[in-house]
């Protein structure tokens, strides 16, 4: 099912949810103007809103942050990859040759493989073995001179810090905000919608039109945040750019 036509559908799905309480609880006698002044409806209404306002920018800020988070450690991991890259140009031929072929094998892989797998929420265990070979090349290759000896301890460390990055992001594809903060959000909205109904405010067609728009407002602020809470899986999904650009830097600097 095509991205955007979920929110289309969710924003569908609350104009429902709006217009069968409308039709529902606007049957009820009204509310007599003494038994609700102005004044308190103002209150409990502003309680509503802040309610659902407080709990999305809650979830929003935190999946937001988790996102820029997860984007910016691919840009780490790709200037780990491109410095590994160089450090192996101090390399004997042989073992240069054979990092640095390994280094683009590593880097194809996530861009065609681990990403489209990142989006089903798993890993790849292939760009996985991948690296390990990377590694394992650094490791062998050997060192009778001093600069060589440089060059590798380099690419080592450079090696290490891409091994981190990647447990990383192993970590943040299934991390999500907390179960209890939606169901919180969900009933916010929910209450939110139901409030106009409830008091018998919407009789009146143009009335019920409102508190449809109302609808759809809440439920597609409810998808948004869905959608931004998944770092991987589009719409809002990081993309492999950091590792299309180290793959141009290895052409680059070969």
């Amino acid at each position: 099912m095509p991205t955007y036509l979920i929110s289309f559908l969710a924003t569908l799905g609350g104009i429902a949810f709006a217009f069968g309480l409308g039709k529902l609880l606007g049957r009820h006698q009204r509310a007599a103007a003494s038994e609700f002044s102005g004044q308190a409806l103002s209150l409990i209404g502003g309680v509503l809103l802040s309610s659902f306002i407080l709990l999305t920018g809650f979830q929003v800020a935190g999946s937001w942050s988790a996102l820029s988070t997860a984007r910016s450690r691919t840009y780490d991991e790709a200037r780990a990859l491109t410095d590994v890259y160089w450090a192996s140009g101090g390399l004997a031929d042989t073992d240069r040759t054979k990092v640095r072929t390994l280094l683009m094998r590593y880097t194809d892989e996530v861009v065609s493989t681990e990403f489209p797998a990142l989006a089903k929420g798993r890993t790849s265990p292939a760009a996985w073995r991948a690296l390990d070979d990377v590694r394992n090349a650094v490791n062998t290759a050997a060192t009778p001179r001093s600069d060589q000896q440089v060059a590798k301890a380099t690419a080592q460390s450079n090696l290490a810090t891409v091994y981190q990055t990647r447990a990383d992001r192993a970590a943040e594809v299934n991390a999500s905000m907390p179960l209890i903060t939606w169901l919180a959000l969900l009933v916010a909205g929910g209450f939110l919608i139901a409030f106009p109904a409830i008091l018998g405010l919407v009789d009146h067609p143009r009335n019920l039109v409102g508190l449809c728009f109302v609808g759809a407002a809440v439920a597609f602020a409810i998808c948004l945040t869905a959608q931004l809470n998944h770092a991987f899986q589009q719409p809002f999904a990081v993309r492999p750019t950091a590792f299309t650009f180290a793959e141009a830097r290895f052409h680059q600097m070969d």
